[in-house]
């Protein structure tokens, strides 16, 4: 009894690791140069895609697409992520684009030149890297893959500033349907843009999109930097809940209470693209319940 006990449980084990075989992720970017008129400069940018993209019964296909800033570094996140929730069947096969803004992080992502000091480096000229989205990057992958006209905005901190920025852009808006902002630097500025959310709330009422947002609650802040995270959480938690009160914008919020600014990103993009893409290729209708949950 004992060796048939045994043998079955070799059998199992066999089938278990069988199924992971084919769990074996490989990165392989398509890196573009684009010459952009808007920026003035080269800029690149890197596309990932689909396992079934190449396939001949696939010769029609046509794919969503999700754009992320600082790709340069979260085209290796986003892209596995993707890659396993396509696996596990909660994301269609999607095209992924990472747009290098490494170099001027602060420039290309913030909206405004803060009034109460001096920044850094240059900022304020977020509208720039909107413009060459909208008549560059996007035209460019359009033309040069086969894609479908749903899109995704991904970023992290002023990455995430930018997505919510975006989210009230005349220029963007219109062109994507779902937002992932993860840990958004929304203390930008005295939280000018947790501002601007309240001024377009009506606006946001015309429109069909889904919204993720997620805040890293961290303890422990060292006394000289509490003021300034303070300002951080409180304009996420205002922002989101301002989507929440929109009739059309449907937004899921998550608050993290185990994750500090940085390992947020790894739930914030599984979470959030899982949850934009939930209706695809619809956006999901607003509930009339809120639509939030805490960690």
């Amino acid at each position: 009894m004992k060796h048939i006990a045994f043998a079955l449980l070799c059998v199992l084990s066999l089938f278990a690791q069988a199924s992971y075989l084919d769990y074996k992720y490989e990165h392989l970017p398509t890196e573009h140069t684009i010459q952009s008129a808007v920026l003035g400069e080269a800029r690149k940018v890197w596309v990932i895609l689909p396992e079934d993209y190449h396939a001949p019964e696939n010769s029609d296909k046509q794919y969503p697409v999700v754009y992320t800033t600082d790709g340069e570094n979260l085209q290796y996140l986003t892209g596995h992520n993707m890659w396993f929730l396509q696996r596990s069947n909660m994301l269609p096969q999607a095209i992924l684009v990472a747009i290098n803004t490494r170099h001027h992080r602060v420039r290309d992502l913030t909206p405004t030149v803060p009034k109460n000091g001096p920044t850094p480096e240059v900022s304020g000229q977020s509208l720039k890297l909107e413009t060459f989205i909208k008549d560059e990057v996007i035209p460019f992958v359009d033309n040069t893959y086969r894609t479908d006209d749903f899109r995704v905005l991904s970023g992290h901190s002023l990455g995430g500033l930018f997505t919510i920025t975006s989210l009230l852009s005349d220029q963007l808006q219109p062109l994507f349907k779902g937002y992932v902002a993860i840990d958004p630097s929304l203390w930008w500025d005295n939280s000018i843009v947790a501002k601007w959310v309240n001024d377009a709330q009506d606006t946001l009422k015309e429109s069909a999109l889904s919204v993720y947002m997620v805040a890293a609650h961290e303890e422990n802040i060292p006394p000289e930097h509490q003021a300034l995270y303070l300002a951080h959480i409180n304009a996420i938690d205002d922002t989101a809940k301002l989507l929440i009160d929109t009739d059309s914008t449907t937004i899921r919020y998550d608050i993290t209470h185990d994750e500090n600014h940085r390992s947020v990103l790894h739930i914030g993009i599984f979470r959030g693209l899982r949850e934009v893409f939930k209706c695809y290729p619809t956006v999901c209708p607003k509930e009339n319940e809120e639509d939030s949950s805490n960690d």
